[in-house]
């Protein structure tokens, strides 16, 4: 079983530095899932990923589009299947292919195409807090499906932390991710 690991962001800019902390451990041919509550901040997220990356110019969300490109460091694909109703659907907007291996691809409601996906992906989690003082605060939980996830994770973790201390200097109460329980689905990864 590989270890899962949370973090609440307190705000979309503390969401957009923990996706730009993941971004230097991407390489071509990584493939993220994103998956939780409707606006709780997976394009924010991405946004974070796309910027870290070298990406000039507005992320926004590909749910009519279907799917965006962005050219930075690497190709990053941002697919959003909400609006799609079926498998098939998916395939016959070019799926495989999208699953390029000299290309990020970041999956909105990628749970619902999860048989689809390789063997070897990241899946995260973003999940509004139950406080309803806390509007803005989210839970973001990271899945890695295959080995090398759980290395480009720990880096992804030291990075945050540093990122997040930094951006909020005098509010650090040490360190803000956690393990959680493995995925009761359980890990289908290499």
């Amino acid at each position: 079983m590989r270890p899962s690991f949370a973090v609440t962001s307190t705000s979309p800019e503390e969401t957009r530095i923990i996706g730009a902390a993941l971004a230097p451990m991407l390489l071509p041919g990584d493939v993220i899932s994103l998956a939780g509550d409707l606006g709780a901040g997976k394009t924010v997220l991405v946004q974070g990923v796309a910027a870290a990356l070298g990406v000039d110019g507005r992320v926004t969300s590909p749910t009519f589009t279907i799917v965006h490109e962005y050219r930075g460091r690497y190709p990053i694909l941002h697919l959003d299947v909400y609006r799609l109703n079926s498998f098939q659907e998916v395939l016959d907007l070019g799926f495989e292919e999208l699953l390029d291996p000299e290309a990020i691809l970041l999956v909105e409601w990628g749970e619902a195409v999860a048989p689809l996906l390789p063997r070897r992906y990241l899946e995260v989690v973003l999940r509004r807090t139950e406080d309803p003082q806390a509007e803005d605060h989210r839970r973001i939980t990271f899945r890695p499906h295959g080995d090398d996830w759980v290395r480009k994770l720990d880096g992804m973790r030291t990075t945050a932390e540093t990122l997040l201390d930094a951006a909020s200097p005098g509010e650090s109460t040490g360190p803000r991710f956690e393990r959680v329980p493995a995925d009761p689905r359980g890990d289908r990864g290499a």
